[in-house]
């Protein structure tokens, strides 16, 4: 066992459970038993699998909908609401007993969060209430902007739910699991009894005492011990704090005494979180205070640590009136060090760690092992939050949400010799990829570093809240281990791929830079992209991505008033950096308001835009652009207005295009050519270059 980190790795008692450690993986949407009918899937199986094979201590699992589709946010869950659903959640729970790991079972009812718009149900609350589009002060969730208003439940209603969740945690126990995580928190149904916000009753489940609030909540738990017995864990997610809800939003001290009640009724454990109405960002610490840190800190929130372990501060309040666990969530694998420190200080007892553990399921077995380097990393980038309806995806674990085992590479049949032209993410992962599997692998970079545009991404980027050079450091370590030659400061052309003879040649050299026919282009008044990725390219030979950045702070090649043209992820997340750096920007774009900011997530393209709001940045779509002068841009609107917009600077950010003069050279030359990543498809991600690359890397 490691021992950098003995509390964490070490054994803790959990109601009736033994973790073997206190990493907790908590239950997130994978969306891999979505349209199975209700049944647990195959390939939701191998991941939680995955994650007990690498070493959690606890493993909750997603929740099922314990009742009508009005229980479940979405519709096309899987559920428990019925006997026939046992066997499936048995061979589930089975997966990951093999491996010394107890199982929990999320229970929630999505109350007002079931999106009545899309099941053609009216969602259900401790009380009624408008739409949520005339409540939510930051409604970045746009899909529940025009949900329908709730029905408030009546008594009769209240006592079916009580016995669904009693009837649930009944059949997750014949399944064989170990306990429940009981959500009764963000403003699910359970937290709209406990929160004077949203009950307005004046019955036995009213807002006008502490017992009447959680009422709803001890009814199921003592229901649950009574069937089930104490040894039946319950882990009780609640809000802590509500910010932003005016004087009716609990408080800490409501809090405090909810939670002695809670505890009476026999919660084993607590989960605590600081919770604003609609706003995610609440949920994933880190992203609090993105695009730019508040003055003000609200309220039961820990910023000291840059977002990680926020919730901290709550969880050690709760320990003045109980002496049960504490499991605090918060990006806690950005920095194990510090959850280590709170541990050996008694201010949590468990750590809630899931997207780490969705960038390595094997984080924790590396851990024990010392193999900290190995460890693959989550950079807070939410791809995996912002798929919809889709499967979980990863940039940096092109396993999540496949159908083949995680983390095993099959040695080859035959051995190649291959050739990786690029060293961004998909020429990276292809090299990994390949060495794993036995392959001879020679990594050909032009620049005289690895990381591509990824280097440009982190200095725009900077390494909050998402830290891209951590992917860069992550491939330098699995290279050096794998022993792939790597060449720099050399660009494989095809007389070198020629001279190497390879079998196998992945191109990953990036899309080329886009162009329109825009006069005045070459105008001195206008900042190419071309230009900007030499300069930058020159700079990162003697100073690191991180130096840079900070630098930019005090000096560019930019004037001070700026027009950035385009709107898609590159020219969005441009306007950002430029704004950050004191520069008046305007950005003009062609794309409408579905194709603007595509490529950024949901959540931080709706909080940038407020952001830019507040910034006084005017952002102009649909329009058409005619020409560049001297001293600014000419365009027309989507009206057909024609405006000149003067600027020191003008920034063109184009759609990028596909790089194939040297695919296409390379036919009938060399027995197998891949193009991969951008130089394939020009708006592929991170998370595309990376997925598409160990697809291929995997079948050769």
């Amino acid at each position: 066992m490691s021992a950098r980190f003995e509390k964490l790795l070490s054994p803790v008692r959990v109601g009736g459970l033994h973790f073997k450690n206190r990493i907790y993986k908590p239950p997130s949407g994978t969306k891999l038993f979505n349209n199975t009918n209700g049944y647990v899937s195959e390939e939701g199986k191998l991941i939680y699998e995955a994650w007990a094979k690498g070493g959690a201590g606890c493993i909750v699992v997603e929740s099922p909908a314990i009742g009508d589709e009005r229980s479940i946010d979405i519709p096309n869950k899987y559920l428990i609401n019925d006997d026939k659903f046992i066997p499936g959640l048995t061979e589930l729970v089975d997966v990951i007993h093999k491996h010394d790991c107890p199982a929990l079972l999320q229970l929630y009812h999505a109350g007002q969060w079931h999106l009545g718009g899309l099941s053609g149900l009216t969602p259900v609350s401790s009380s009624p209430h408008p739409q949520i589009s005339e409540l939510a002060p930051v409604p970045d969730l746009r899909v529940l902007a025009n949900n329908p208003p709730c029905d408030a439940l009546s008594l009769e209603g209240i006592d079916i739910i009580e016995q669904q969740f009693i009837d649930a945690a009944e059949r997750a126990a014949k399944a064989g699991f170990d306990g429940l995580e009981l959500g009764a928190g963000a403003n699910h149904l359970l937290a709209s009894f406990a929160s004077r916000y949203w009950n307005s009753r004046n019955d036995k489940y009213g807002c006008d005492s502490y017992e009447n609030r959680a009422r709803i909540v001890v009814n199921i738990i003592k229901g649950i011990k009574s069937r089930l017995g104490d040894d039946f864990t319950i882990i009780l997610t609640i809000n802590g704090v509500e910010n932003n809800m005016g004087e009716k939003g609990i408080t800490e001290e409501e809090t405090l005494e909810l939670v002695k009640l809670y505890e009476a009724a026999g919660a084993d454990a607590f989960q605590p979180r600081v919770y604003e109405l609609y706003n995610r960002a609440s949920y994933w610490s880190e992203q609090y205070f993105y695009p730019e840190k508040r003055h003000t800190t609200p309220a039961g929130l820990d910023f000291s640590h840059r977002g990680i372990g926020a919730f901290t501060k709550i969880g050690t309040s709760l320990k003045q009136v109980t002496a049960k666990p504490i499991v605090i969530p918060g990006k806690w694998d950005s920095d194990f060090a510090f959850a280590e420190e709170m541990l050996e200080q008694n201010k949590v007892d468990v750590i809630a760690v899931c997207r780490g553990l969705f960038a390595d399921t094997d984080l924790p077995v590396k851990m024990q092992e010392n193999r900290f380097e190995e460890i693959a990393p989550c950079t807070a980038c939410l791809s995996c939050l912002t798929g919809g309806m889709l499967p979980i995806r990863c940039r940096i674990n092109a396993f999540i949400g496949g159908k083949e085992e995680y983390n095993k590479y099959p040695k080859t049949q035959e051995k190649k010799k291959v050739l990786v032209v690029g060293a961004g993410p998909a020429g990276l992962e292809a090299a990994r990829v390949s060495a794993l599997r036995g392959h001879e692998v020679v990594l050909y970079s032009k620049e005289g570093f690895i990381g591509g545009l990824m280097n440009m991404a982190s200095v725009i980027k900077g390494d909050y809240p998402e830290d891209i050079q951590a992917i860069v450091e992550y491939y330098r370590v699995h290279l050096k281990k794998l022993k792939v030659k790597l060449v720099k400061g050399k660009e494989a052309d095809l007389k070198t791929i020629e001279k190497e003879k390879p079998d196998v040649v992945f191109l990953a050299t990036g899309a080329s830079v886009g162009e329109k026919e825009i006069p005045g282009s070459d105008h001195k008044i206008v900042v190419s992209d071309k230009f900007l990725r030499a300069g930058l390219d020159l700079a990162l030979k003697v100073a690191d991505p991180s130096k840079l950045s900070k630098a930019t702070e005090h000096w560019m090649p930019i004037g001070k008033t700026v027009v950035v043209m385009g709107g898609d992820v590159k020219g969005v997340q441009l306007a950002e950096f430029l704004t950050k750096r004191n520069r008046k920007v305007t950005l003009v774009c062609e794309e409408d308001d579905m194709q603007y900011g595509e490529g950024l997530p949901r959540l931080n393209n709706f909080k940038l835009g407020e952001w830019f709001k507040e910034k006084g940045v005017e952002i102009i779509k649909n329009t058409r652009f005619e020409e560049i002068t001297k001293t600014g841009l000419v365009f027309t609107t989507k009206d057909g207005t024609r405006v000149t917009l003067s600027a020191d600077s003008i920034v063109p950010v184009y759609p990028l295009k596909t790089n194939e003069d040297l695919y296409e050279s390379l036919q009938g030359k060399v027995p197998e050519v891949y193009a991969i990543g951008a130089c394939k498809d020009p708006k592929a991600l991170i998370v595309d270059a990376v997925e598409d690359a160990a697809k291929i890397a995997s079948s050769i």
